[in-house]
């Protein structure tokens, strides 16, 4: 995967999620799959082995965030590793913004492989979350 397809994958990832669409989200991802996050100081691994279970988060996320008025997501693609010819890890930061206020900021790290279908995530961490910057809405 070259930095302009990681970039690219992420246009269509932010897309999904700023028209909430569960579907497309869960589209970006592989069966088995699994995210790890580590809100208020606690780990929390979730590994999805159904797709019908990884569908119903994605879409559950979603409308989560779908609660959160005129709100748009925005990412920068802070690292780039290819590693070998179908998987890479990329190292991207988020925020969640209203205008010109700053809702929600993390950053995540992905690995993503390339199937049949195109690339997917196999696994994601969520980290540095901030949520002392999120007003009006409920972290999922």
């Amino acid at each position: 995967m070259r930095r302009d397809q990681a970039h690219a994958f992420f246009d269509r990832y932010r897309d999904a999620f700023n028209t909430g669409d569960g579907g497309a989200v869960a589209d970006l991802w592989h069966t088995p799959s699994s995210l790890t996050d580590t809100r208020e100081g606690v780990a929390r691994v979730t590994c999805w082995t159904d797709d019908a279970a990884m569908r119903a988060n994605m879409m559950a996320l979603c409308e989560v965030y779908r609660g959160v008025d005129e709100h748009g997501w925005t990412f920068e693609l802070r690292e780039h590793i290819p590693l070998g010819a179908n998987h890479a890890f990329c190292h991207v930061a988020w925020a969640m913004t209203r205008g010109e206020e700053t809702l929600q900021r993390f950053a995540t790290g992905y690995q993503l492989g390339q199937f049949d279908n195109g690339w997917r995530v196999l696994f994601c961490t969520a980290y540095q979350e901030n949520l002392s910057e999120t007003k009006n809405h409920a972290a999922p």
